[in-house]
């Protein structure tokens, strides 16, 4: 009855929130509905038998969940430790810092195609700009297969990197100038060298905004489709990847396998965000 209450009091609003529950519902939560329910039919009938497909199809799924896990730490380190360098660079008062955070927001705006197209020449196996630098400066005396084993790891995990990282950096800069100036001014008074500041002052401060950020973009790592498949094709696979080559092969049930594997990674997401909700709840109450 107080549900119906609220209602009754915020008629108006009601109405207007309506149509867009009504879009999102039809365009997002429906078709998710629909494909966990795929994930668990076998000639009509609710069955386990596409999840155990998946443990013996090539590759299985407990081979592209590993390369998913083995990957998604590997490309938040390099996008961390890229939008920490930046956002501190960009937290000091330095000429052109308005330009220079133009310039470094470039890449969050282009296309995943584009960018993914863009690496493949750098990471190209014969005569590519990365196998070319690293002959020159004398590192390798070979042509690297970019696209394959550990290699294909490093450019997917590279090429991402470059074009998400900006993202980061922002929330990360937000938080860095969120922390009051006296702060270090006190640690100065007291001898703290730079290296102690920010080891006792801008990591702490920052711990909340590190969390909220690396929480958001593994929710993007763990869905990634479009770059590897252009990057490096089928030669490594995840779950977005496998998932999507299982529905295109359009073989007898590969569709409901694909819907299985897609649920697989939509509870893996899930968890996620039910972290991130728990993340940020605890944020807004430090920030009370």
């Amino acid at each position: 009855m107080q549900i119906v209450r609220q209602l009754k009091n915020n008629l108006m609003e009601v109405i207007f929130i309506l149509p867009l529950l009504i879009f999102v519902g039809l365009l997002n939560i429906y078709p998710i509905i629909v494909g966990v329910n795929s994930g668990f039919l076998l000639l009509g009938q609710y069955s386990l038998y596409n999840y155990q497909q998946l443990q013996t199809y090539t590759p299985s799924l407990q081979t592209v969940t590993f390369n998913t896990f083995l990957y998604v730490p590997f490309a938040l380190a390099i996008e961390f430790f890229l939008a920490l360098f930046t956002a501190l660079l960009l937290n000091r008062s330095i000429r052109g810092r308005s330009a220079f955070r133009s310039i470094v927001m470039l890449p969050y705006g282009v296309a995943t195609v584009v960018s993914a197209i863009a690496f493949s020449f750098i990471f190209t196996a014969t005569n590519g700009y990365a196998n070319e630098f690293l002959t020159g400066i004398g590192l390798s005396s070979h042509q690297i297969d970019w696209t394959l084993g550990n290699y294909a790891f490093v450019s997917v995990a590279l090429a991402d990197s470059w074009k998400t990282f900006p993202l980061i950096m922002l929330i990360l800069l937000g938080g860095l100038q969120m922390i009051p100036e006296s702060q270090y001014e006190a640690a100065a008074m007291d001898g703290a060298t730079p290296l102690q500041q920010f080891r006792r002052i801008t990591m702490p401060n920052l711990y909340p905004f590190i969390m909220i950020a690396m929480i958001i973009r593994a929710v993007s790592e763990f869905n990634i489709l479009s770059l590897p498949l252009i990057l490096v094709g089928s030669n490594l696979q995840f779950l977005g990847t496998f998932s999507f080559n299982l529905y295109e092969t359009f073989s007898l049930g590969s569709a409901n396998m694909s819907a299985a594997a897609a649920t697989v990674l939509l509870a893996i997401v899930l968890m996620f965000v039910v972290i991130y909700v728990y993340v940020s709840g605890k944020l807004g109450d430090v920030n009370r």
